[in-house]
């Protein structure tokens, strides 16, 4: 950073009348604003009812991890970084198969020089300025990686932190040397998240210092796969990561917010799965071939969405697959990229942010109902993982979509619920904003002003429809998306089908 650009932070930070100050992220994977309580959550809920807690936040869809830690990263949506599932197709890459977003991918992305997001991250920002960012989680290995995407090793305060890799590299033998080996990891992850709030507390809060910290749970998401929301084994271990986010309160003392930032935050939602659907079985015998070659589908399955690559970008082929989607009883929303063209009765990616040269040609949710299961949290989906009772997302259900924002510090109001729809994509741009620095132009989100402390009233949005429909033989498939829209941000609120 010039000294010119150095004297502009300044200048804004002192025009707005407050220092420069840390900002801590801490995620709870698969988090749900029902699981917010005194009761399941008492630490989480504290800091929920002194600080602002965002009512209406949305991830983005597909509701599943490493999409929304790219849209945290970079304040993008999928379509513009280009990562747009767990398990994803990017046709300029690779258009051959299905890839997982793991960390020796997006090594062997490195390797061949090919961008693993569009956009740039919080880090890359972040270091154009001198300011650090440094990651732990224990969760997976791709969403660990996006923390550190395009990172070298000359910021000895920036990086990401898990347990089967560092980058850059040399993080891994300093945490080695001064906390031992890594905890096996288990379900319940507790012991594993326990060494991590270690390590972040005395060694990225206490050694490095950098200006922007995060670090990541795992749970509830990895007990609520295995054992359904609100089974006691997936209670116990929110609240054991609750208990963490505890000692990490203490250590921070009662007068950290006085100063400093501190946002609460979760990826996703979460559905209790009603059905499993074994698509590719399914379409194989309906006639469909698996494959790459003109007129074969790859599917990238997501939990409760499916990524779909048409080979060739074969049109009839295409609108014949969504003719039998949309007779399948398990099928919800249907949409259709740009390199298919319109297809009847679909709606266009590009509408709620899906759209971009990586993107599928065809993309479809699961269908979803809001029953709540035995443990009475709402929210019921097909998946093409898992089993009947067990935990799923990754569809366009607003069980799934809703999910956790709460922020506290000497920017944000107290004991305040924000009614105004927020999202993912909203995360990076505020807190380039506290930092004093200026979002890069392509930035689909928006600094969430409304509830700093200086502005008391809620901003005006609108709630759009999108709707499609199509006759199939006797009956009409019927679809439609609810977006909020605040200026130039759209939100995903649901989207639901009809078969008449």
């Amino acid at each position: 950073m010039t000294k010119i650009e150095e004297d502009m932070v300044r200048e804004r930070i002192v025009r707005r009348g407050i220092h420069m100050s840390k900002v801590i992220m801490v995620v709870f994977d698969g988090l749900q604003p029902s699981q917010v309580s005194e009761e399941l959550t008492p630490n989480i809920h504290g800091v929920a009812s002194k600080g602002c807690f965002f009512e209406d936040h949305h991830c983005v869809f597909p509701s599943v991890t490493r999409a929304n830690v790219a849209t945290l990263m970079t304040g993008t949506h999928p379509g513009v970084h280009g990562l747009l599932g767990n398990n994803f197709i990017d046709v300029t890459y690779d258009p051959t198969r299905v890839i997982s977003a793991s960390n020796t991918e997006f090594d062997h992305m490195n390797k061949y020089d090919h961008e693993i997001l569009n956009a740039k991250t919080m880090y890359q920002i972040l270091q154009e300025f001198n300011m650090s960012y440094m990651a732990i989680g224990v969760g997976t290995t791709g969403n660990a990686y996006l923390h550190h995407v395009g990172g070298g090793d000359s910021d000895s305060n920036s990086g990401t932190i898990h347990p089967e890799f560092s980058n850059p590299s040399f993080l891994s033998e300093d945490i080695l040397v001064k906390f031992g080996p890594w905890p096996e990891e288990e379900v319940p992850n507790n012991v594993r998240f326990s060494h991590a709030m270690d390590i972040f507390i005395e060694y990225i809060l206490g050694e490095k210092n950098p200006e922007v910290a995060l670090i990541w749970s795992s749970e509830p998401d990895k007990s609520q796969h295995a054992y359904g929301v609100g089974h006691h084994l997936s209670n116990s271990a929110l609240e054991h990561a609750d208990k963490e986010f505890g000692r990490l309160l203490e250590k921070l003392g009662s007068n950290f917010m006085d100063s400093n930032t501190l946002m609460i935050l979760s990826d996703h939602g979460y559905s209790t799965i009603e059905e499993v659907i074994e698509v590719e079985k399914i379409m194989i015998n309906a006639g469909f071939r698996i494959g790459s070659g003109k007129g074969e589908l790859l599917l990238a399955l997501n939990g409760g969405s499916a990524l779909i690559s048409v080979g060739g970008s074969d049109v009839d082929t295409a609108d014949r697959l969504v003719s039998w989607l949309m007779k399948q009883k398990w099928c919800g929303n249907i949409l259709a990229g740009d390199r298919i063209g319109p297809i009847d009765g679909t709606i266009p990616l590009s509408k709620i942010g899906l759209g971009g040269p990586r993107s599928p040609d065809i993309v479809f949710s699961l269908n979803w109902n809001s029953r709540a299961n035995q443990f009475k949290f709402q929210g019921r989906s097909a998946s093409f993982a898992g089993a009947a009772g067990q935990g799923t997302h990754g569809s366009i259900s607003p069980h799934e979509m809703n999910n956790v924002l709460i922020c506290d510090g000497p920017y944000f109001g107290k004991k305040r619920r924000i009614l105004t729809p927020s999202g993912n994509i909203d995360v990076l741009p505020t807190i380039l904003d506290i930092l004093g620095v200026e979002s890069p132009h392509n930035i689909n989100g928006r600094i969430l002003k409304e509830a700093y402390k200086d502005t008391a009233n809620e901003l005006v949005f609108e709630r759009n429809l999108l709707k499609s429909e199509r006759t199939i033989e006797d009956n009409v498939f019927k679809q439609e998306i609810i977006l909020s829209q605040l200026g130039g941000s759209i939100y995903i609120d649901e989207g639901s089908v009809l078969l008449e």
